[in-house]
């Protein structure tokens, strides 16, 4: 790999361990795009390039969203519960998404990235109906979970931008346990996923290094800042949205 994609890496796992600290996001949304680029630059394939990247990307998140977690076990803020139920329920259909993935076509899984980042970035700058609730009925549980790990494992992302909304507005969870249990929860369905793409051998050992030896620790310190969030949220908010148009194709389009 080139020294300039080196550098890169290190850029963007630096950004994600930062945005991670401050706003409680995984890194895929970063992660799956940024190699996804390098990937393709450096001549592989598109559809190799993509399937990689989600893989990695997958494996790249755990260890952040593993410290979150323990970070909000230690603040008491975890539904064991029923972060064990989504758990369980998102590690089968994770592994179904991720052998989906190798299925379908470029641009569908293009198209469907794309969507995901721009409902995460609508999520980020509004407000969700939430509740008091700190335990949600096994099925309901179980079936958030499943929602969420396949597409965690369809598209190479936590899973957290389709948890979070359906434990707010379906379990009345208010948003900090909802977040919190979703971080838990995670942990358990990305598992599904990791191994499906690993099967399938879209998986690089240099990129993931890269990013966790950057992310983790640099999620670490910054978690620790008190910084308002608006603004962050807003300027994530338009990242992610300018991801999305750009691997649609839109700004190509318009030039």
């Amino acid at each position: 790999m080139e020294l300039i994609f080196i550098l890169f890496l290190i850029f963007i796992g630096i950004f994600a361990g930062c945005m991670s600290g401050l706003l409680g996001v995984g890194g895929g949304f970063v992660f799956a795009p940024a190699m996804f680029f390098v990937l393709q630059a450096s001549g592989v394939p598109e559809d190799a390039a993509l399937l990689t990247a989600f893989g990695t990307s997958l494996a790249a998140a755990l260890p952040t969203v593993l410290t979150g977690a323990l970070s909000h076990t230690k603040q008491g803020n975890v539904i064991w519960r029923d972060a064990l139920i989504m758990g369980g329920a998102g590690i089968l259909t994770g592994f179904l998404g991720g052998t989906a993935a190798t299925y379908l076509p470029v641009r569908v899984l293009t198209i469907l990235f794309a969507a995901v980042l721009i409902v995460g970035a609508v999520r980020m700058v509004t407000t969700l109906p939430a509740g008091e609730n700190t335990r949600m009925k096994a099925p309901l549980a179980a079936g958030i979970g499943g929602i969420s790990g396949f597409f965690s494992g369809l598209l190479g992302v936590g899973g957290g931008t389709i948890l979070v909304p359906l434990m707010t507005m379906l379990g009345k969870f208010s948003m900090k346990k909802a977040a919190a249990t979703s971080s838990a929860a995670i942990v358990f369905i990305t598992l599904g996923g990791i191994g499906s793409y690993l099967l399938n051998g879209y998986f690089d050992l240099l990129m993931w290094v890269i990013l966790v030896i950057c992310a983790v620790p640099t999620a670490a310190v910054s978690s620790r800042l008190r910084v308002s969030d608006v603004w962050l949220r807003r300027m994530f908010a338009v990242l992610m949205a300018g991801i999305a148009l750009h691997m649609l194709g839109v700004f190509e389009w318009l030039l």
